[in-house]
């Protein structure tokens, strides 16, 4: 998996002073939106060889990686490498009202996901990211401030959405009573717990937890929608909406489930969204799993 992002800016300064600027590691790392902390800065003479680690929060958990430059040539451009992650290049060239930047983040994945460490995740901007990089770079050489401080994108709530459907040819009482189980919906990677049942089904909760990229996560959940033999929705306390869903169709059942979540600041949607990705192909395995259980008439166990 390949992905490159570039943005570009006009920066009322002459080059060399954006250069200097970029010339220190911590300088541009702290431009990015959101908290985030640099440590370890080790500037070489020449340039080359220049790092800095960059870490964060998410989930609770410390993330970070390490930034070296491999490439550097003053006053046009400087190429910086992380050590799990993206490739980051600032362009510098002289116009009329100054310099022209442009920043290209270079990210290659060749590992399969599951093989890729939560540090690559973590690493992987956003295009908002990378605009708000370039925004703040520019109003920080010009007049030595953030513009762009990622309290405005936490307005912005961008909701991501994973869905699956299938055809059983089984009864739609069948397919509700086997997928209103959190063990059957939520497919075996997850654990159940502390199953608390309400004899009308809202109100059901349980504790659920599982790992991603061998983080183990664990969460709480509670049906808040319950229709016999239509849908359910199950409310993650860390995350997702869960919805699933069933309909009579051709004389069986369309079994639909579908995850909503809004990531609380940048790094969760990038890790959310990868997530997603993830899961796809275990989601349809999942599906056709409860496909096959429901059509013999058994229960999942």
């Amino acid at each position: 998996m390949a992905k490159n992002l570039m943005r570009s800016v006009t920066i009322n300064a002459p080059a060399e002073k954006v250069f200097t600027f970029l010339s220190d590691p911590a300088h541009w790392m702290m431009a990015f939106p959101g908290d985030s902390e640099v440590t370890e800065v080790d500037i070489k003479p020449d340039g080359v060889g220049t790092s800095a680690r960059w870490s964060a929060k998410m989930f609770g958990v410390t993330m970070f990686t390490t930034h070296e430059y491999r490439e550097v040539v003053p006053d046009r451009r400087i190429v910086s490498k992380a050590s799990v992650g993206p490739v980051l290049t600032f362009s510098l060239e002289p116009v009329a009202d100054g310099t022209q930047l442009s920043v290209e983040q270079s990210f290659d994945i060749q590992a399969p996901f599951v093989r890729v460490p939560v540090q690559v995740l973590f690493a992987r901007w956003t295009e908002d990211d990378i605009e708000g990089l370039v925004a703040n770079i520019k109003s920080l050489v010009e007049a030595g401030q953030k513009t762009f401080t990622g309290k405005e994108k936490a307005k912005v709530h961008h909701t991501l959405t994973w869905s699956d459907a299938i055809s059983i040819d089984a009864p739609v009482q069948r397919v509700f009573d086997l997928v209103k189980d959190p063990k059957v919906w939520l497919g075996p990677d997850v654990q159940v717990s502390n199953l608390n049942l309400t004899p009308q089904g809202v109100g059901t909760t349980f504790e659920a937890a599982w790992k991603v990229l061998g983080i183990p996560l664990k969460t709480t959940h509670e049906y808040t929608e319950f229709v016999p033999n239509e849908h359910f929705t199950s409310k993650a306390a860390l995350g997702p909406v869960f919805n699933v869903a069933v309909s009579a169709e051709n004389g069986g059942t369309r079994l639909s489930m579908r995850s909503d979540v809004v990531p609380a600041n940048w790094a969760e949607a990038a890790v959310d969204s990868l997530v997603i990705k993830m899961s796809e192909h275990s989601q349809a395995d999942l599906l056709a799993s409860i496909k096959t259980f429901a059509e013999a008439g058994g229960a999942q166990s």
